[in-house]
């Protein structure tokens, strides 16, 4: 497969807006941006559209991806996310709509310019919208791909136990999870203050969205509890050893 530029999608807007929808208190709004995306939103009752309002407020992003986890219950419906300057008065646009065939993973990807409102709308469910988690985010792309000698593979959820006897048999808790191993040998200064701000703003907590150099996205965690760069010139940077991810579930 073609080698293609690494992405990170690590802020989600709707952690720092004033979310409205029509929520089942005990499948609260909060898990559509609490990144958990094991646990489900659920709407109180049926609408036509079934609508999710997010108030950037005071801080107003710039976004231009959609991401929804595997696990919502949109298949077959038709879905459209707006924006406006006015909160949706007499200025409401369309940034992409789609109908959803699937259950699978949601990636929308759109080019729209820095706005204060956004919202879902779901046309004509016929059961109670539920999802994993609504992430508006803006994608951060690597400007130079790790140098040869990345690592993948799978990390499984397994454990060795062996009789006293002496006969072994393996133990599996869960799915295995994707592992990236990253090494970058060339950063400019700019891309450097990049990837400090993800860092900082996940402060070691918080997991993001990871588009590999396959073309793959999973919500991961980075596992390097420091973020270290070694300068190698003048404005040249290198990171110190690998940046590690791990899928999360």
């Amino acid at each position: 497969m073609t080698t293609q530029f690494i992405k990170l999608c690590y802020r989600n807007i709707l952690e720092t807006s004033t979310v409205t929808a029509a929520e089942n208190v005990l499948f609260p709004k909060y898990r559509l941006y609490n990144r958990d995306i094991g646990k489900l939103f659920k709407a109180n009752a049926f609408a036509s559209p079934f609508v999710i309002l997010a108030n950037q407020t005071p801080v107003i992003y710039e976004i231009d991806r959609l991401i929804i986890p595997a696990g919502h219950n949109l298949n077959g419906l038709a879905c459209s996310l707006r924006y406006s300057t006015d909160n949706f008065g007499s200025d409401d646009h369309e940034a992409i709509g789609w109908t959803q065939g699937d259950t699978l993973i949601i990636d929308k990807e759109f080019s729209i310019p820095t706005k204060q409102y956004w919202k879902l709308n779901v046309t004509a469910p016929a059961t109670i919208i539920e999802m994993p988690e609504m992430f508006l985010t803006k994608s951060y792309t690597f400007q130079r791909n790790p140098s040869y000698g990345l690592a993948e593979g799978d990390a499984k959820n397994v454990e060795d136990m062996d009789s006293q006897s002496g006969h072994w048999r393996g133990v599996k808790y869960g799915e295995y999870k994707r592992y990236r191993r990253y090494e970058l040998a060339k950063i400019q200064s700019a891309q450097k203050t990049d990837f400090q701000s993800w860092d900082r703003h996940c402060e070691g907590i918080k997991a993001l969205y990871l588009e590999d150099h396959e073309g793959d996205l999973f919500f991961a965690r980075l596992l390097n509890s420091r973020l270290l760069f070694a300068m190698t010139g003048e404005g040249r940077w290198a990171t110190d050893g690998a940046i590690e991810f791990l899928e999360v579930l």
